[in-house]
């Protein structure tokens, strides 16, 4: 860090004192930072973050030549149905830039990019903070899946039969996926009974196709398991929204030339 340790000893000492914490303490062997601490880092961090992006020297991007690992969260439906169109297109223009994806998990959402744990987000957030910034990509229709032999498809498939059989919900990181089925059946004054949460849109056709399960799901998801999950497609007996996917990113990273690069590219091959 450039700095000698008596020198660090007295420059913590001082911030103690101007915020009346210890800051770090020691626990089963090992220093770790209080809660104040902590805090102080979530308030400051932008302002760190903003001070080492305008103090780097600035030269061209090149993509072919840099050597970076960004950090990108999403969901197993937007890891399979994105990650490998990015993947390829990184690899063919910036094979030195290396992608690390980081599983969602409920509620962590936008916040792993406010907290910077994370530089890009890709999902579906339908109120982001106003530090954030965002590109809408792509949108998608939903289909409903039952396993192949279930017993309503000896019925006529209606919203009757949708809510005759208990759902398979989905909460794998925010749950605005099967919220928008909930309200909208919410104005209608109707209910569906839920069988199953799972946090895993890829092993919900496995679930379906193992149970009396009905389940709502994005098209590729749906269309991409369905022979080897033995499940089938049915239309949603509801008007739904189409589920649009956007990737977001904070502030921080506006001006900084590779990440713009990767935000561009990203944008780029998700719309054609």
């Amino acid at each position: 860090m450039g700095i000698s340790q008596p020198a660090m000893s007295a420059a913590l000492s001082r911030l103690r004192r101007i915020f009346n914490d210890p800051l770090f303490i020691r626990e089963a062997g090992a220093w770790g930072p209080t809660a104040k601490a902590r805090e102080l880092n979530l308030a400051f961090r932008p302002l760190l973050d903003r001070w080492r992006l305008e103090s780097q020297p600035k030269s061209e991007f090149d993509p072919s030549t840099t050597r970076r690992v960004i950090s990108i969260y999403a969901s197993d439906y937007l890891q399979y149905a994105v990650m490998p169109k990015i993947v390829s297109a990184l690899s063919e223009h910036a094979p030195g830039l290396v992608v690390r994806v980081v599983p969602a998990k409920l509620f962590h959402g936008l916040n792993m990019v406010e907290t910077n744990h994370v530089e890009l987000v890709l999902g579906h957030f339908p109120q982001p903070a106003p530090s954030l910034r965002a590109r809408f990509l792509f949108e998608e229709r939903s289909v409903c899946i039952v396993r192949t032999g279930h017993p309503c498809l000896k019925q006529r498939w209606g919203l009757d039969t949708f809510l005759a059989y208990p759902h398979a919900d989905l909460a794998a990181h925010t749950r605005n996926f099967g919220q928008q089925i909930d309200d909208t059946l919410a104005a209608m004054d109707r209910t569906r009974q839920i069988g199953a949460t799972l946090a895993s849109y890829l092993a919900c056709p496995f679930v379906v196709g193992s149970s009396n399960l009905i389940a709502t799901l994005p098209f590729s998801v749906a269309d991409g398991f369905k022979k080897i999950s033995g499940t089938t497609l049915l239309e949603v007996p509801l008007a739904l929204p189409l589920f649009n996917v956007s990737v977001y990113w904070h502030e921080r990273y506006q001006k900084d030339q590779a990440h713009a690069w990767v935000r561009q590219l990203i944008g780029e091959i998700l719309s054609r």
